[in-house]
């Protein structure tokens, strides 16, 4: 039989039992102890760094000065380079370890562009290109656009879930440009118009504008669409009432106006853009160019008609195809209304 505790006994007990419950407590309010040699140091920030990345699969992710912010395009993996005396575009992108036409593309430098001391050039991260997002584009038809694997495009531009904002800047690895560099208008002849002269029984044209719509290609005319890209018909069928004047979807130079059946086409224009890509017009009631021809975006090229193989509630049209090394693409890819 255990002696019964004796009043201090049980007084101590007590308080020791109170104390440890209170050291517990206070203990779940405090953070736990960290040797300070266990603690990372503090990591200076250069505020003008040049280093590199490594970023997934290998991509190279050049960083941007903290300073030059409000200049960085792409999502900050790009840098900003100002040319120092005796630079070259050439020299340059050695030195960058990217392709001299990089540097180009992606500063909308032409072939016989220099630079000179002090100018600010944007230098992207690997070799390719720039891209703005458009109305309506995503990520699948953006890589078809390019032909680059879409998952390539994410992993560079870090995109998570395939959202994508309209006016969003992204760098397409190893993308060249959709078209080339237009051509330069022609100088007008003294006493002649540089464009054609108009069929004085059609209505009036509306002037034409080498602005930027929503895509690559501008509108075709001032339409609205019938009919779309099917795996029976390769392009888009765009339609005005009493009809319109066919605009050129960007410059290049008129490697086809041909006149009676073509193959259904009927009296058909057909323009080369530079880098395997050509639009076609076809159904025209009469083309403006002739083969040969430079043509600037937004030029009157044709009026609309009926052409060749027109039949159903059709009637006066103008038949759009975009046509990339050879094979019929979806237009709406370029158009992106």
């Amino acid at each position: 039989m255990r002696a019964p505790r004796s009043p201090a006994h049980s007084w101590l007990s007590i308080r020791v039992r109170l104390l440890c419950a209170g050291i517990l407590t206070i203990s779940l309010f405090l953070p736990p102890y960290v040797p300070d040699a266990t603690s990372s140091p503090t990591l200076e920030m250069d505020p003008n760094p040049r280093g590199f990345l490594m970023a997934e699969d290998g991509f190279l992710v050049k960083t941007s000065s903290l300073t030059e912010q409000g200049m960085r395009s792409a999502f900050s993996q790009g840098i900003i380079h100002t040319v120092e005396p005796g630079e070259s575009i050439a020299s340059i992108a050695k030195m960058s370890s990217l392709k001299p036409e990089t540097v180009r593309w992606a500063n909308s430098l032409g072939d016989k562009d220099t630079v000179k001391a002090g100018q600010k050039l944007l230098i992207l991260p690997v070799d390719g290109v720039l891209h703005n997002v458009k109305r309506g584009q995503n990520l699948n038809t953006i890589s078809e656009l390019f032909q680059v694997p879409k998952e390539i495009i994410a992993q560079q531009n870090k995109i998570q879930g395939g959202y994508l904002l309209a006016g969003q800047q992204l760098i397409i690895p190893e993308g060249k440009p959709i078209v080339e560099s237009p051509p330069k208008p022609p100088k007008a002849v003294t006493g002649k118009p540089a464009t054609p002269k108009f069929n004085p029984k059609f209505p009036q044209i509306k002037d034409f504008t080498s602005e930027p719509t929503y895509g690559i290609f501008q509108m075709p005319c001032d339409c609205y669409r019938t009919q779309g890209f099917t795996a029976s018909h390769f392009g888009i069928d765009y339609q005005r009432k009493g009809g319109s004047a066919i605009f050129a979807a960007e410059a290049g130079t008129v490697v086809r106006s041909d006149y009676g059946w073509n193959g259904g086409y009927g009296n058909v224009v057909v323009i080369d853009h530079g880098n395997g890509v050509q639009t076609l017009y076809a159904h025209n009631k009469e083309n403006y160019v002739v083969k040969g021809d430079t043509v600037i975006r937004g030029q009157p090229i044709a009026f609309m008609g009926k052409s060749g193989r027109v039949y159903g509630p059709t009637g006066v049209h103008v038949h759009f195809e975009v046509h990339v090394k050879g094979v019929k693409k979806n237009p709406m890819i370029y158009l992106q209304q």
